[in-house]
């Protein structure tokens, strides 16, 4: 695989988790809510508690993690979680939603299959 388009995809992928992730600190960018009440409920429980925070420090951290090729593997192992739920939150509560989630659940799976090696000598004990 092309070493310049692996970077690309990975600053691509970085960018709105490091951003987000800021946005749960300092609240710079208003988000709609989700129009499912169950997924009104379940954000409300979230922001309200710790869990927020805890996502928001794991987004930044991956997300930073992502910028260095000698990290890149660790960034996205940390983010791996955090793409699995939001893919399933928005595929069970909030479908449509802002669309951002599909793109950087593609660009996170295109850097996984980048990784593949790595992610296959993790996975064989």
């Amino acid at each position: 695989m092309n070493n310049t388009v692996s970077t690309i995809v990975r600053v691509l992928l970085a960018l709105p988790f490091i951003i987000f992730g800021l946005n749960k600190f300092i609240g710079f960018a208003d988000m709609p809510p989700p129009a499912d009440p169950t997924a009104q409920a379940f954000l409300g429980a979230m922001f309200s508690s710790y869990l927020a925070k805890m996502v928001a420090v794991t987004e930044i951290s991956a997300g930073l993690l992502l910028l260095s090729n000698r990290t890149a593997f660790l960034g996205s192992l940390l983010l791996l979680p955090v793409t699995v739920n939001i893919a399933i939150f928005h595929l069970a509560h909030d479908l449509p939603g802002n669309g951002i989630w599909i793109i950087t659940t593609l660009l996170h799976a295109f850097v996984i299959y980048t990784q593949k090696e790595k992610f296959s000598n993790l996975l064989s004990i």
